[in-house]
């Protein structure tokens, strides 16, 4: 008697669910917890190089479907602070910190037909990453004996996704993506208001994201 009630329970369910997944015309919007892994790497500046660390915050998109295989997505996030670090022989120096904005604009590929309600997708796009109030760290004004200041350019990349939406009831999904993102700036370091050193800097990101969408 409880196995029928199981499969009766189990297949009122799956009956419930819609069968529609994304169709021509729906705008779709995820939310959800991003974590940013750089992938540094730099010139060489004052003897050593610099590294980006990671950083976690709030990111957020959103996809108008053009059909129900093709999407364009517009992903936005709020700030995100990375310290930066001294490699080589500024090892273990604490240079300063930054914070960025990183727009991205893709074109999204969705795969399956409309009936799935597992749905993957894959996009290619373009990055625009600006870094705004950047700071430097009392222990790099010690080392450099004077008043510092560093600045970097913003950048334009391309930027890879992979991701996936589980489609929970009518409108609502959850949602997991990854990018891939190709950011490169120039960082220049000041002393005393005279540029010290310029150095090229990759950081070339992965990006992963966890959180939830919602169809209209």
């Amino acid at each position: 008697m409880r196995q029928l009630a199981a499969t009766v329970l189990i297949g009122s369910l799956c009956v419930a669910l819609p069968t529609q997944a994304h169709e021509a015309g729906e705008f779709f919007v995820r939310v959800g917890a991003v974590q940013i892994e750089p992938d540094a790497s730099s010139g060489s500046v004052l003897g050593g190089g610099v590294d980006v660390d990671s950083a976690t915050g709030l990111g957020f998109s959103g996809t108008w479907f053009a059909t129900p295989h093709i999407g364009i997505e517009l992903l936005a996030a709020l700030p995100f602070e990375h310290d930066i670090v001294g490699t080589g022989a500024l090892k273990g120096v604490d240079i300063g910190s930054t914070k960025h904005l990183p727009p991205t604009l893709s074109v999204q590929y969705y795969p399956l037909s409309s009936n799935n309600t597992f749905q993957p997708y894959f996009g290619i796009g373009l990055n625009y990453t600006t870094f705004f109030d950047s700071n430097t760290s009392a222990t790099l004004d010690g080392a450099l004996n004077g008043d510092t200041d560093i600045s970097l350019d913003d950048s334009f990349g391309v930027a890879f996704q992979v991701g996936a939406d589980w489609q929970l009831n009518e409108n609502w999904y959850l949602n997991a993506a990854v990018w891939k993102i190709d950011i490169e700036t120039t960082a220049d370091i000041s002393v005393d208001g005279t540029k010290a050193a310029s150095v090229d800097v990759t950081i070339d990101p992965v990006v992963f994201m966890a959180g939830v969408g919602y169809a209209f």
